[in-house]
């Protein structure tokens, strides 16, 4: 159940950065802060991130909290090759690779892929199992 929840989330969490802008309690719905400023702010992701990360072994809920923030994370990387790229620490950064809409079928499925490639390295070959590993504090 936890399982779903967190993809339901990270779905819902690869949007946030956007209509997170977006002015709901206003009848016009304009953007009430800057398109990719503080919702977009890489820092915060990533926080979000590690303590819904940490939260995983204490509490159920934080399972859907760390699916948002994994969507999150991908949006700001889908985002960051764009000309306007996106505040990681302080100030915007972009990789000017190409711009919006010209690249995203291979953004997702670069994020499939690498979804994959985690899954079967933790879940199947059990990776976080591997002693050195433990030693570095990811299994």
């Amino acid at each position: 159940m936890w399982v779903a929840a967190a993809f339901v989330a990270g779905v819902a969490g690869s949007t946030a950065p956007d209509w997170l802008e977006v002015a709901w309690w206003s009848r016009t719905r304009r953007l009430w802060i800057t398109h990719r400023t503080a919702t977009h702010w890489g820092i915060g992701w990533l926080a979000l991130l590690a303590g819904a990360y940490h939260g995983l072994s204490h509490h159920p809920l934080a399972a859907p909290l760390f699916g948002f923030a994994c969507g999150g994370v991908m949006h700001l990387l889908a985002d960051w090759p764009n000309p306007l790229g996106v505040p990681w620490i302080a100030g915007r950064h972009s990789l000017n690779w190409w711009n919006s809409g010209r690249c995203d079928v291979l953004i997702v499925a670069a994020s499939w892929a690498s979804a994959w490639f985690v899954v079967m390295h933790v879940w199947v070959l059990r990776w976080h199992a591997v002693p050195w590993l433990r030693k570095m504090g990811v299994g």
